[in-house]
């Protein structure tokens, strides 16, 4: 490529970091660090998926801007993951990470260009990750034991120290990783680019936690955070677009809960699809009730006498 190094590894870092919605390469370095510490294949998978996504960008001279920035390298980043989260390392794995990474960069860029007025957010990933399923289960690949990884965790007795463990492990589900120490290592990133993010993450990982438990979901996808990672982005994406309108937040962390739990029960991979749905649907219930608050005044302003 034509970038210099430093450039080139400032995008890399970048596109890291956007898939918690941070722009900070400090941040991107210290999520490849967390995925890392939970699994090196997974971290082998995100750096392959993110240099794949870069080399697609630049070959078809896509916005140097935007690519700088890691917007169209976060998905593929999370598409690298998400095939080591299905299946083992193999040279078959490599050269899936290389497809669906390049995959979701097309999709990335046709939202971005075709779309623009929709944030694209993860859906590039899970479009992506959806395809990818469909093939491993066309071609009968193996099934890596990280996707039942919930089927063989014995129930837990719910104390202080586990609930602690399940939110950080929420935090660390943001990136399919099933360790309290990455989502420790994960909010310590977000605290380098943003305080605010890093707040709501432990905080909407927490109200997601106990709104499942409330709910008597199982207990024990509770405690690996599984409904908690989906509020956390929701949480950071709408306390950045809405600041002050707490009510939206917390009332969306809410929806992301029982939409996780919607697409367990039809047996459909959950991956980020709730946040997306949660955020593409509260940014348009904002929209409504705005113009119709325009429309309302219009004709108080209008009215005779």
């Amino acid at each position: 490529m034509n970038y210099p190094f430093e450039h080139f590894a400032k995008s890399a870092l970048n596109s890291s970091a956007q898939i918690m919605l941070q722009k900070n390469a400090v941040t991107g370095l210290l999520f490849l660090v967390g995925i890392g510490i939970n699994s090196t294949t997974m971290l082998l998978g995100c750096v392959l998926a993110i240099l794949s996504s870069l080399v697609t960008a630049k070959l078809l001279k896509y916005d140097l801007d935007s690519v700088a920035k890691g917007l169209y390298g976060f998905n593929a980043a999370l598409v690298g993951i998400a095939v080591f989260y299905f299946i083992p390392l193999s040279f078959t794995a490599l050269f899936l990470v290389i497809v669906v990474a390049v995959s979701s960069t097309l999709l990335m860029h046709f939202m971005l260009t075709k779309m623009p007025a929709i944030p694209a957010l993860t859906a590039p990933f899970i479009l992506s990750t959806w395809m990818l399923v469909l093939i491993i289960d066309y071609a009968g690949l193996v099934i890596s034991s990280q996707e039942n990884q919930e089927s063989v965790v014995a129930p837990i007795t719910l104390s202080f120290i586990t609930a602690l463990s399940g939110v950080l492990r929420g935090v660390g589900q943001v990136m399919l990783q099933d360790n309290w120490l990455t989502g420790a290592v994960f909010c310590c990133a977000l605290l380098c680019n943003s305080y605010q993010a890093a707040v709501w993450a432990i905080f909407s990982s927490l109200i997601s936690f106990l709104i499942a438990i409330g709910l008597d979901f199982p207990q024990e996808k509770a405690m690996m955070g599984l409904y908690g990672f989906n509020g956390c982005l929701v949480a950071i994406a709408l306390i950045d677009r809405y600041p002050n309108k707490y009510s939206i937040t917390i009332f969306a962390i809410l929806l992301s809960v029982l939409l996780t739990r919607a697409f367990e029960i039809i047996a459909l991979p959950t991956l980020t699809a709730p946040f997306v749905i949660t955020t593409w649907f509260m940014i348009g219930l904002v929209k409504l009730k705005s113009t119709f608050d325009k429309k309302r005044l219009s004709k108080i302003d209008f009215k005779p006498g």
